[in-house]
């Protein structure tokens, strides 16, 4: 008996090691996927002084507008809605704010990085992420190339150049393919500055500044990261629990230009009302209804030409060894007769809306501006003449009321640019 127990306390001592053992792998393991779980759920961005915040329209005075500029967008969820034409798609946004998946500051050895640098037609609204010109240009282009969606929805002119001169300077592309949609042509009075070598250097540092701000955050345990942020009111961000927001916000929203009790506009088809005013229609689309037809019409020998905004890019283009591309999108309405109906029923008068597609003062704005690219020797991509073909076999590439390509339309843009690839 005496022999038998004191037998049994080595193995009983072997026993209770493994257990503590056990316990300190187990607690470590917990450590290790609680930490994973953590840097997955809640990102921290490489930067945040390039995000798409900077560069899309938004309403300064809203008491909203210095919160969401601290912020940036990251992982946020974007509804976009066109009742009329039947479509209802959500822009899921990456770390940097931007449409489809992540992609690293750093480009990948293996691949050429493209980007595609515009406004909402280049983001792809009216399309699912998969049918946008960056993801059917990158289907064509193949497995050699990294073609990234750098489209801000509601950028101006102004906003998509210093996005496409801050974007190269850090993303470091082969290419640049710079969109130009019907309604950003037109320049603001406000001349841009030319982009000297060591403003790119030093534009580059000061992101780069902040990714090194950041370090810090990435070595520390993350839920220790979290808690700091939540107590210095430091934005927190996560890749899963975040809203769907209607990017047009119903009315009485400030930021929906029809207000509460304001009687119905005339000449505005109801039906076309009803849905703007709830969000589920874009509403500025009235304000496109009234100026397009004299934006499209514009004499740049007068004044608005975009050439000091094109020259810009250019310049740092060439600084920093990347081909520039410049792709046209014309507005709906000139490729064919079939969109003016949709005008009419916005206010536009119904001998302007049927015009725009025979007059060729509304057809102005291509010939201007590949007149200003063969100046500047930088390509010139008019897809003009592939979207109205398609049209002509009636093969509509716009929808009728929002005025953005239809997926058939985005192909068909992404099929020209590609052509640029092949010279």
């Amino acid at each position: 008996m005496g022999e038998s127990s004191l037998q049994n306390r080595p193995n009983r001592k072997i026993s209770k090691q493994r257990r503590r053992l056990f316990g300190l792998f187990l607690i470590l393991g917990l450590t290790i996927f609680q930490e994973l779980a953590f840097r997955i759920v809640f990102p921290i961005p490489e930067t945040t002084r390039f995000n798409r915040i900077r560069y899309q329209l938004l309403a300064e005075t809203d008491p909203r507008f210095q919160p969401l500029m601290k912020r940036g967008l990251v992982y946020d969820k974007l509804l976009f809605e066109s009742l009329p034409d039947g479509w209802k798609e959500v822009h899921r946004l990456n770390r940097f704010g931007f449409r489809e998946r992540d992609f690293s500051i750093t480009p990948p050895t293996s691949k050429k990085r493209v980007l595609v640098v515009g406004d909402s037609v280049t983001e792809g609204q009216g399309a699912s992420a998969n049918e946008t010109i960056p993801a059917e240009l990158g289907r064509l282009l193949g497995n050699g190339y990294e073609v990234l969606n750098l489209g801000v929805v509601a950028a101006s002119l102004d906003k998509v150049t210093q996005l496409a001169c801050d974007s190269t300077a850090l993303l470091k592309p082969e290419t640049l393919v710079f969109v130009l949609n019907a309604n950003d042509v037109v320049a603001p009075p406000s001349v841009p500055q030319s982009t000297a070598m060591n403003d790119v250097l030093y534009a580059t540092r000061k992101t780069l500044q902040d990714v090194s701000l950041n370090e810090t955050s990435f070595i520390l345990p993350r839920l220790f990261v979290i808690v700091k942020r939540v107590l210095t009111n430091e934005p927190v961000y996560s890749r899963f629990f975040t809203k769907t927001i209607r990017y047009f916000a119903p009315t009485p929203d400030s930021t929906n230009p029809f207000k509460t009790g304001t009687p119905p506009m005339q000449g505005l088809r109801p039906v076309l009302e009803a849905a703007m005013r709830a969000g589920q229609l874009n509403p500025w689309l009235i304000q496109q209804s009234t100026s397009m037809p004299s934006v499209i019409r514009f004499d740049f020998s007068l004044t608005g030409s975009p050439a000091p905004h094109l020259r810009r890019i250019q310049e740092l283009c060439q600084n920093l060894g990347v081909k520039l591309v410049i792709a046209y999108i014309p507005f709906h309405a000139t490729v064919h007769a079939r969109y003016a109906q949709a005008m009419v029923e916005m206010t536009t008068p119904e001998p302007i809306a049927m015009g725009l597609s025979t007059e060729p003062a509304f057809k102005a704005q291509a010939p201007q501006l590949k007149i200003i690219c063969d100046r500047m020797k930088i390509e010139f991509m008019d897809t003009t003449p592939a979207l109205s073909a398609k049209e002509a076999r009636d093969q509509p590439q716009f929808w009728a009321y929002d005025s953005h390509p239809r997926p058939e339309g985005y192909a068909t843009i992404a099929e020209e640019i590609a052509k640029a690839f092949v010279k």
